[in-house]
């Protein structure tokens, strides 16, 4: 067998694949931080409909975000 002469190139990971990857990070973390304010604006007041309503944002936010960012771009398919 053979020793490699020269290093293997890494694959090029499209700049799509990363624009879709961080755009899913930043719908999760507002999703989180829509959530995290509501659960702290609301607590203690008797609205709780107005709460929930709100944490529903959050969560609509937070759920396409991580179908975009299941997988990281660098570790392949």
């Amino acid at each position: 067998m053979r020793a490699r002469l020269r290093p293997r190139r890494r694959k090029q990971v499209p700049y799509l694949a990363w624009a879709r990857y961080l755009l899913g990070r930043l719908l999760q973390v507002t999703g989180l931080m829509i959530t995290l304010v509501a659960a702290t604006a609301f607590f203690g007041t008797p609205s709780t409909v107005a709460m929930l309503r709100m944490m529903l944002i959050g969560v609509l936010f937070f759920v396409p975000g991580w179908l975009l960012a299941r997988r990281h771009p660098d570790k392949g398919a």
